[in-house]
């Protein structure tokens, strides 16, 4: 699986706890982890972007 041109990865250091939560709410909301990560962050700039 290749990456779009108009699209970046980047990684995220967090502790083994908060990333194991994270994944039950990924999965409570029928997505895969990274892909909620993906909807937080867009969203979160989304909202924060004229500040």
């Amino acid at each position: 699986m290749t990456i779009k041109n108009d699209k970046h990865r980047f990684v995220v250091i967090i502790e083994k706890e908060v990333f194991e939560d994270f994944k039950k709410i990924a999965e409570n909301e029928k997505r895969s982890a990274s892909n909620l990560a993906s909807k937080l962050i867009t969203d979160y700039v989304k909202n924060n972007k004229n500040i």
